[in-house]
């Protein structure tokens, strides 16, 4: 009789499951992207703290960043950053932890027009501080993967982000999972390659990874700082991810990415600590 409850609450459950594969999980206020071109919600895989919702508020001139739980990480402003034309400048792109130096901290691109006549790209750190500027701009923001998208697939699951007529937007967390052509030609960075755990590591880390059907072989490779090569590694798709030993490297900062077929996927970084 026992055995007989509990498989009916099993078979309860998986019904449940069944009929609501849309969860809600969170709403985030006046982040709508349609009502305003001054909001923007997104998801950014960073190299050190991995899938975070960014949150701008061009309005009130700051960045949030939210962990895949939605609590606030932190608040970076911009209210000293030059201005520009229109509503919906500037641009904010390429999110990163190592893209444009080996600090910890995020950086990203600021774009915009300051004049009709005129273009202006920074590239800031989270403190506000400046580390390049020039007087031409990325035109080719509207196709790089830093741009708002819908579908998120995340180390948290699969996520839908909708923008509402209030101003409103809504996270709701999906069944399955983006696999589309579509979902890997706008996603190239965020595919293939998670982030080392533990990092910073002492004597062992594993890395995540995941080869694109139909290819058999890969080979993750690492490099110090210089972009000299300390570690190659083939690896195949009978396993997902790989424990390698770093007690023959010195301490220090090394970047690592997956190489298939000539391509490499998005560099990640791996700290070594003694």
């Amino acid at each position: 009789m026992k055995s007989i409850l509990i498989l009916l609450f099993v078979l309860f459950i998986m019904q449940q499951s069944k009929a609501q594969p849309f969860v809600f999980e969170h709403k985030y206020d006046s982040a709508s992207t349609v009502t305003s071109t001054e909001d923007e919600l997104m998801i950014v895989n960073f190299e050190l703290l991995g899938d975070e919702y960014v949150r701008i508020n061009r309005h009130g001139k700051s960045i949030s960043i939210y962990d895949m739980s939605h609590a606030l990480v932190k608040t970076i402003s911009f209210a000293s950053f030059p201005p520009g034309l229109g509503p919906d400048a500037p641009a904010f792109l390429y999110f990163s932890q190592s893209l444009f130096n080996t600090d910890p901290k995020i950086e990203f691109m600021f774009a915009l027009q300051p004049t009709t006549t005129s273009f202006y790209t920074g590239i800031y750190n989270e403190d506000g501080i400046l580390l390049f500027s020039d007087t031409g701009i990325a035109a080719g923001y509207q196709t790089n993967p830093m741009q708002q998208y819908s579908i998120y697939n995340t180390t948290a699951g699969t996520k839908m982000i909708l923008s509402y007529a209030n101003g409103d937007a809504k996270v709701w967390g999906l069944a399955g999972t983006l696999t589309t052509a579509v979902d890997r030609a706008n996603h190239p960075t965020n595919t293939g390659l998670g982030n080392a755990y533990p990092n910073p590591t002492a004597n062992t880390t594993t890395i995540p990874y995941t080869l694109p059907q139909g290819t058999t072989k890969g080979e993750l490779v690492f490099y110090n700082t210089q972009g000299s090569e300390v570690k190659r590694f083939t690896v195949d798709n009978t396993f997902n991810s790989l424990l390698i030993s770093t007690s023959d490297i010195p301490a220090g900062t090394y970047y690592y990415n997956l190489q298939l077929n000539g391509d490499a996927s998005a560099t990640k970084k791996m700290v070594v600590v003694k």
